[in-house]
């Protein structure tokens, strides 16, 4: 069992070792979140709902997903490992199957917006403690390939269900989707003890004069903007490939090359720190995610492929990048309490994203001005990312 009591050395160190492995299972499970556009057409079909009203369900599953990452050391540290995830498989399992049973937007916002997205959030941050269990010269890379692992489970129903998925029952879907975690979480929680999560040592909380500068500032907006481009694109990329002319057999296509995009962008994003040294690595995602959004405007279907792979690979590069960054610019005891407060840009992005996604197209019938307000929000983020890569660094 993986537990406070076993030592790293009682531990695989590789990346096939049972921490690892068991962050990886529990990321796959949670990372259902990323193949939410693929409900969004057989929703609207079946239960006569707008995009607006339907985009409610995502943006409030990922202000919550925010929400359960805040609140995750907190909860292990009072319920322990096992705890934790009977706790977050139980919301992420039982929320789907909530909407299975009673399919009705209530019961969509209800279990798939508050419980499964707290749920979701509850388990990412315990994915990322069984880091912790790792020896220390292969933690970064663990870190990394569990966070590639939240894209997984997005890849796999999209490129092997999308079909079942479009032509069925979205009740049906939720069913078998909150099931099968049900079924996944019983093996996670045997494989985890009860042991509780306590600080390993005692690092000084940074005050609030050195945490909220102009360069948190500028770094926790690039974040947002990047992070509300992937957002919108998650939630909408059936939509938009859709309104180009794709045929309906090949609108999960979007999902799994945009999460695709994503693995390999969170793999590499904290790295790429590492390869540009520092600050002009975060330039060089947000230059990309403008010209993804752009090429995204397309009408040719596979200039709208490739723009969703590059928007998949600034998301999930965003996800490495910016910590690694943080401990360039705070240090590396202060990458958690950081990041804890920079955090928010996601969930901002998360519960305004989808939404305004939806709204827009509704009332526009039209994913054209979705696309150019994310473009706008973005091409500031480039400007303030130039800023923060040469102005700041001059000033040094």
């Amino acid at each position: 069992m993986i537990g406070r009591d076993d030592g790293n050395d009682a531990l695989g160190v590789g990346l096939l070792s049972p921490p690892v492995l068991i962050g990886c299972l529990t990321n796959s499970c949670m990372g259902v979140m990323y193949a939410w556009s693929l409900f969004l057409l057989p929703m609207e079909r079946d239960l006569g709902l707008s995009r607006a009203e339907l985009s409610l369900a995502p943006s409030l599953a990922l202000a919550c997903f925010m929400l359960g990452m805040m609140l995750q050391m907190a909860v292990s540290t009072r319920l322990t490992l096992r705890g934790t995830a009977l706790l977050c498989f139980s919301l992420a399992g039982g929320g789907h199957v909530l909407f299975g049973f009673w399919p009705t937007l209530t019961s969509l916002i209800l279990g798939y917006g508050m419980a499964f997205g707290t749920g979701s959030g509850l388990g990412y941050g315990f994915a990322l403690e069984m880091a912790q269990f790792v020896k220390e010269r292969n933690r970064s890379l663990a870190i990394g390939v569990i966070v590639s692992c939240f894209a997984l489970s997005g890849i796999l129903i999209s490129s092997v269900f999308a079909q079942a998925i479009l032509h069925s029952s979205p009740a049906t879907s939720f069913l078998v989707i909150g099931f099968g975690i049900l079924l996944l979480g019983v093996f996670v929680v045997s494989k985890v003890d009860g042991s509780s999560l306590t600080p390993t040592e005692e690092i000084q909380e940074p005050t609030s004069s050195e945490v909220f500068t102009l360069r948190f500032a500028i770094m926790s907006y690039c974040f947002f903007a990047i992070c509300f481009a992937g957002l919108l694109t998650i939630s909408h990329i059936s939509g938009i490939l859709e309104e180009i002319g794709v045929p309906s057999r090949l609108l999960g296509l979007g999902a799994g090359l945009l999460n695709l995009g994503y693995i390999v962008g969170s793999i590499f994003g904290g790295r790429f720190v590492d390869w540009v040294q520092g600050r002009i690595a975060l330039f060089f995602v947000c230059l990309l995610t403008v010209a993804a959004l752009l090429m995204m405007r397309s009408d040719s279907f596979l200039v709208v492929c490739v723009a969703t792979v590059f928007v998949g690979l600034c998301f999930g590069g965003s996800a490495s990048l910016i910590p690694v960054l943080i401990g360039r610019e705070y240090g590396i005891s202060q990458i958690g309490r950081v990041y804890g407060k920079m955090i928010f840009s996601y969930g901002l992005a998360g519960l305004i994203a989808p939404w305004v996604g939806g709204l827009l197209y509704t009332k526009t019938g039209s994913y054209s001005v979705p696309l150019a307000v994310t473009i706008v929000l973005a091409f500031v983020g480039l400007i303030a990312s130039i800023y923060f890569s040469f102005a700041l660094m001059m000033k040094r």
